[in-house]
Order: C-alpha cells, then sequence, then structure tokens
C-alpha cells in the first residue's frame, strides 16, 4: 500500500462567477521513502492540489470530490480535530512563502517551542534539546535559534522553515515551491540538504516547482501539471529523457541542458486557460503546436505509452515524431 494515494481530487473555488475547477480530478500515489516532483506553471494548480491534501484551504475552497489515503486514512472526510493530530506528526508542510513563516517578533527558537510543546507534548527542556537537534540536522548554527528572523539570511531561513516541517518526525514532508526566492548557488545547498536529509530519514517528499531541473536532482517520480489536472506521469528520468506529453516537451525545452550544449530555449506561447470554463477537450489544444480537431473536442484520459509512464495525449501513437519536431523553434512559433 502507497504512503500517500490520491484519488480523483478536486479543488474548487467559489467565485461570484461561479466555481473555479482549479484541480479538476488528480490522481498519484507516493511510495513509503520515495519522492515525487509535481511540476507545471504557475496557476497549473500544484499549490492547490497540495493544500487540499492538508486541508489548509482560504474560506472559499471546497472539495466536491475525491480521496487523499494517507496510509490508508481518508484525509479529505476527517473532522479537523483529527486532522490536527496528523499534520505534523504525519505529514509537514514547508509553504511557499517559508522565508516570511516565521514571526518576525518572535525568537526563531519560539516557533519550535509551540510546535515541539503543543503538538509534541515535550516540556520546554525536551523541547530545546530536540529545536537544537533540528538546528544540528540541517547544518545551522544552535546559537542562532536565540536570532530573530530578520537576523537570518534567505538561505538560513529556508534550513530553518525545513527544520521546523521534520520537528515531529513526520512520514511525508510537502515542499512547495522550496528555492524560488533563493540565488542559485543557495538553491544547490538547499536542494542537496532536502536530498540528505530525505535519504538520511527515510522519508517521503512531495516537491512542488515550475522548474523541471529541481525536479531532476531531488524526485524519483514526477508529474506534470497543466490547467488543474495531470497531463504525464512517470519515473523522473524517463519522463525527461522521452516526454510523451507535448507540454512536457515543451516544458523541457524552456529550461537549460548542459549537456546538449548552446541552444535557443523555446518558450511555450499564450497562457493556460480560465478554469471557470474548461474547454471541453485537452486543456493545452490551444497552445499546442500539435492540436488535431479532435483535441478541442474529446478529452485524452491517462494512457501507459511507455513501461511505468503514462500521457493524456490524443498522439502518442506519434511520440517520436513529434520529440523531433517539437526540438525546432519554428515548431512553437505563432500556435496562437
Amino acid at each position: 500500500m502507497a504512503l500517500l494515494d490520491v484519488r480523483n481530487l478536486k479543488v474548487h473555488y467559489r467565485t461570484l462567477r461561479g466555481a473555479n475547477r482549479a484541480v479538476d480530478g488528480v490522481s498519484f500515489t507516493v511510495e513509503k521513502g520515495r519522492s515525487l516532483g509535481l511540476v507545471g506553471e504557475s496557476g497549473c494548480g500544484k499549490s492547490t492540489t497540495v493544500n487540499g491534501i492538508v486541508r489548509v484551504m482560504p474560506k472559499n475552497a471546497f472539495i466536491p470530490e475525491g480521496e487523499v489515503l494517507l496510509n490508508g486514512t481518508d484525509l479529505v472526510s476527517l473532522p479537523e480535530s483529527a486532522l490536527r493530530s496528523i499534520r505534523w506528526r504525519e505529514l509537514s508542510l514547508i509553504p511557499q512563502a517559508a522565508m516570511d513563516s516565521l514571526n518576525p517578533v518572535y525568537l526563531v527558537q519560539d516557533a519550535f517551542l509551540e510546535v515541539l510543546r503543543l503538538k509534541g507534548g515535550m516540556s520546554k527542556a525536551e523541547a530545546l534539546d530536540r529545536a537544537q537537534h533540528l538546528f544540528q540536522l540541517v547544518g545551522l548554527d544552535i546559537r542562532r535559534l536565540k536570532n530573530y528572523p530578520h537576523e537570518f539570511s534567505g538561505g538560513m531561513k529556508q534550513r530553518a522553515a525545513i527544520a521546523l516541517a521534520l520537528a515531529l518526525n513526520p512520514k511525508l514532508v510537502i515542499a512547495d515551491e522550496p528555492v524560488t526566492a533563493l540565488d542559485v548557488i543557495v538553491q544547490r545547498q538547499v536542494l542537496n540538504e532536502i536530498r540528505r536529509l530525505r535519504e538520511q530519514l527515510h522519508i517521503s517528499l512531495i516537491m512542488i516547482t515550475h522548474d523541471i531541473s529541481v525536479v531532476a536532482e531531488t524526485c524519483d517520480d514526477i508529474a506534470v501539471m497543466y490547467a488543474g489536472k495531470i497531463v504525464e506521469r512517470g519515473r523522473t528520468a524517463a519522463v525527461l529523457q522521452n516526454p510523451l506529453h507535448p507540454y512536457t516537451m515543451g516544458l523541457k525545452n524552456a529550461f537549460p541542458d548542459i549537456r546538449r550544449g548552446r541552444r535557443t530555449l523555446i518558450s511555450i506561447e499564450g497562457a493556460p486557460p480560465s478554469l471557470l470554463e474548461p474547454p471541453a477537450g485537452c486543456r493545452f489544444a490551444e497552445r499546442c503546436p500539435f492540436a488535431l480537431d479532435v483535441c478541442s473536442d474529446v478529452e485524452p484520459t491517462l494512457e501507459e505509452a511507455a513501461a511505468g509512464q503514462v500521457a493524456a495525449c490524443h498522439r502518442l501513437d506519434e511520440v517520436d515524431e513529434l520529440q523531433t519536431r517539437a526540438q525546432e523553434v519554428e515548431t512553437w512559433q505563432n500556435v496562437i
């Protein structure tokens, strides 16, 4: 049994114009000790998906359908009181604004004491010992626990946020864009730290990012998300070496690859569609250079086209040709 099994999860937002279907039937699993990268452009529903998993959502958000099974327990149907005992202990979240998540008027150690004492039932002395251990675990000087957040650099704040997420030894950690606001040198240090801790502590990880290079470095598996749906899923190495969906091909083109030498990066023109009234067919069809008439009319379903690799595209039987054409700049020009 998978540690986390997300089945047909839908998270919608109530608006004056109707329901915005930000997440519209997402399914994936995370095995014990493995890491999954959820990748896609901003606005594709990645953060909303994880907020739905932990059920930390704005007031206008709701889950009309779906299951989130953590060790067989459906988090969607649990009352809030039961969820409180699972958060931090069973799963924890490194939020998207992790560097701003520490209260600026309290010492850094106060955030750890609150979690460890209120959620973990520790005495103050036990909580201080645990906080010091966590700081050492992420490579921070324990004396900095008595600093205020503004005395930390961006990388130090990120490490502190990681340490806080590990406070009660959760089985699953969700990291939402953990390195976006950091410079490239610090990004590499933090990613190495996350990978080391995952291997050392045998935890499972969901990494949310728009950067496929981050997933390539840190994740065993990958799920590519577009306009509220997963369009491709599989082992990270397999998907990046052999992308099956045109959107995955486009994402890969948009990032540099030192193994391919100097080349022109290719962007995907346009933006994801409004999810107040989603397209009837493939949601990527309007931006896809390979779209056929059927793509606008019939929604494709996820199908296995390679061992352990699935994608939702009407042209999976032509993938070799599409991959070749996708590498040409002209293919992506004047699509819209």
